[in-house]
């Protein structure tokens, strides 16, 4: 049985943080995780996009999701980003997720595949994991289309979530919702969140964006389901114009002033990206809206 039976709500996606020698800082890995546990979200995602997934080596990332999982303790769902170069590399990551004991695993399609690619990969998933696979079906990602989503789900019963990231999102949710209804236990939101009121007006039943400020998109979804739709779309204005700046150096930067990350080292470099001292005013300028939402973790100087 399920550790966790429904999972829904603010799953926290967590970056990658490296050393000075560009290995994984597992010590600050487990510090994000346990920020997300700490900070009220409600679910744990690593590695995926926000985590460079593409960045990172088999054996480092199998031995580092033993390390969140230790730091989570049961506290959280924690899903393992399962996505790779090849299929033969998803099913690796999938097989060492049913090892380790996650609770759940996301995949999309190796980049330059196509749609056959990515139904015989969730396939060959649910031959060596036996807990509830998430397809993240992505543009650039051999995206499937609701009927193919359909047909995949009745193939496949152990597929019981989606993380949609078609765009524009809340179309593609409700055309999800529309077609599968029932048959799943959860949709879930991506783009960092921006557009998670009209997600969930579509059918949504949570997001998946990078955790820094999961905290308060957490708190959006607690609104939204109590029923307090007008203080839930308030909090989100407030907090839009920072999810607008969302870059991996913005994400990195907002952890290390909460007191999360200690390192801000990348494997590769950030180029006009990188966050320059008006950057890093404005973001203070901007966290000002949210000086009231943050109740624990709050953030330190420039």
């Amino acid at each position: 049985m399920a550790r966790f039976e429904h999972m829904k709500g603010l799953f926290g996606l967590l970056p990658t943080p490296y050393t000075e020698e560009l290995e994984i800082h597992s010590k600050d890995l487990r510090a994000v995780a346990d920020f997300c546990c700490r900070s009220g979200q409600h679910g744990i995602v690593w590695p995926v996009m926000v985590g460079e997934f593409y960045f990172l080596g088999e054996e480092e990332r199998i031995r580092n999701l033993d390390e969140v999982l230790a730091e989570v303790n049961g506290r959280l769902p924690v899903v393992f980003g399962c996505s790779g170069i090849s299929l033969p590399q998803v099913v690796h990551f999938a097989r060492a997720a049913e090892k380790a004991g996650a609770d759940s695993v996301i995949a999309m399609a190796p980049a330059r595949t196509n749609q056959a690619v990515a139904i015989e990969m969730y396939k060959r998933m649910a031959e060596v994991y036996t807990g509830p696979i998430m397809v993240q079906n992505a543009d650039g990602y051999a995206p499937l289309k609701g009927e193919e989503l359909a047909k995949l789900v009745e193939e496949v019963p152990s597929i019981e979530y989606i993380k949609e990231e078609r765009q524009p999102g809340p179309k593609h949710i409700a055309e999800v919702k529309g077609i599968l209804g029932g048959k799943l236990k959860a949709i879930f939101g991506g783009a960092a969140g921006r557009f998670l009121p009209d997600e969930m007006r579509r059918g949504a039943d949570g997001c998946m964006p990078a955790c820094e400020l999961g905290d308060v998109l957490a708190r959006f979804t607690e609104l939204w389901w109590a029923g307090k739709e007008e203080e839930a779309r308030a909090l989100h204005r407030r907090l839009l114009p920072l999810l607008l700046l969302e870059t991996h150096p913005f994400m990195r930067y907002l952890l290390k002033r909460r007191g999360v990350f200690s390192s801000l080292v990348e494997r590769a470099p950030s180029g006009v990206q990188t966050l320059d001292a008006g950057d890093k005013r404005e973001i203070s300028k901007l966290l000002e809206a949210l000086s009231d939402d943050i109740e624990v973790f709050p953030f330190g100087p420039e």
